[in-house]
């Protein structure tokens, strides 16, 4: 089975990355403010912003998942 937590990242609004073998290519983060975004998204981001896109808090990774 399976199971799809993440939809779409909130920052490029791309749904889940693939690779050429249909596997995710880039993992999911949730930040202390519980928004989500793609991992290598947010890595670009929080180099100029250290804030979640969204809510503006200060961005600190909640936990990593696909």
């Amino acid at each position: 089975m399976d199971i799809t937590v993440f939809d779409a990242c909130l920052r490029c609004q791309g749904e889940s990355k693939k690779d050429s073998y249909g596997k995710q290519d880039c993992v999911v983060v949730w930040g202390e403010c519980n928004h989500s975004f793609h991992f290598c998204c947010m890595s670009l981001w929080v180099k100029q912003n250290n804030r979640c896109p969204l809510c503006q808090q200060e961005w600190s990774i909640q936990r990593m998942g696909k």
